[in-house]
């Protein structure tokens, strides 16, 4: 019997290994929990077509929009833990826990990091018959007549909107909020004109503020874009808001180590590629050099950042 039991636990232990000797093997499925055109999805794609060629199979881009990211949150948390099953997370996967009831996550205990891929401030946006052309004049109209101006977002407690909120807080501006299902719907809509303003990176909004559908006002960063040096910062208008959106990449809790160092290495790769940083300046996105280690700290960190902000701002779904 102790024979038995000793081959049963070599058995178990090999398991992970001849996962990680095997992979990778088929497809890779990268969820993206917004829906299709926002600047998850745009970073997505620059990075799977990149990322496939490093692992030898093809990413499949799988948007699954839906209750301000949850639904493609919980889709990974719950998917099986064999690499063949990726998050593109952004910071809204550590706020959701404090906004949503019932949310089937743990932001930190159930997913293994893989890699932080890069930061972006928000940007404030209007539409061009907004008549602003700062930020100072978009709270001046908006104190003009409280509750009139609309202000998108990607959802009830997605980062676009818990910055509306905070410049609301800042500025002492009442607008009123309309909510999307994901920040590429929430930008057509700015630039259709049924929606007046909206934070967003430069990530989603770089074509349409390059084609003159929507007006940069400020940047919610501690300076300018390199890529943009024209708009100010919100802080440079007297304005003191700073805003830094993430995004990264998760695998569901209990993947091998030795396939999750793979998938790091990977990542890390084409983050150190100089054409792949050159693809995200236009975007507003700067590329991520931390560890695995040290992109879960961040989660941890944000996960109480957030949920502090929230309660103190008495946001909650409607």
């Amino acid at each position: 019997m102790p024979a038995r039991l000793a081959l049963v636990a070599l058995l178990a232990l090999a398991v992970p290994a001849a996962s990680a000797e095997t992979y990778t093997d088929r497809p890779i499925t990268m969820v993206v929990p917004y829906a299709a055109g926002g600047s998850s999805d745009i970073l997505a794609r620059l990075l799977g077509e990149r990322l496939a060629k490093g692992l030898g199979q093809p990413i499949v881009i799988d948007d699954r929009a839906g209750a301000g990211s949850r639904i493609g949150i919980e889709v990974v948390a719950h998917a099986t833990a064999d690499g063949y099953t990726l998050l593109l997370a952004d910071m809204p996967h550590t706020i959701i826990p404090a906004i949503q009831k019932g949310v089937r996550y743990d932001p930190v205990r159930d997913f293994t990091p893989i890699a932080l891929i890069g930061t972006a401030s928000m940007v404030l946006f209007v539409n061009p018959a907004v008549p602003a052309t700062t930020a100072r004049d978009f709270v001046a109209l908006a104190k003009a007549d409280p509750g009139k101006l609309t202000i998108a977002s990607g959802g009830i407690g997605s980062t676009t909107h818990l910055t509306a909120e905070l410049f609301q807080e800042k500025t002492g501006a009442k607008l009123l909020h309309v909510p999307f299902r994901g920040a590429g719907p929430a930008l057509t809509d700015l630039m259709a004109g049924h929606v007046q303003s909206g934070f967003t990176t430069l990530a989603t909004a770089s074509a349409a503020l390059d084609s003159g559908a929507v007006r940069a006002l400020a940047i919610a960063g501690e300076q300018r874009l390199a890529s943009r040096p024209a708009i100010p910062t919100l802080r440079e208008v007297g304005i003191d808001l700073v805003v830094e959106h993430w995004w990264g990449v998760l695998a569901p809790a209990g993947l091998a180590p030795a396939v999750a160092a793979r998938l790091s290495a990977a990542l890390q790769a084409v983050l150190d590629t100089p054409e792949f940083a050159t693809r995200l300046q236009p975007l507003g996105v700067a590329p991520a050099h931390v560890a695995p280690a040290q992109f879960r700290a961040l989660i941890a960190s944000d996960t109480v950042r957030w949920a502090e902000i929230v309660k103190s701002a008495g946001i909650t779904l409607q």
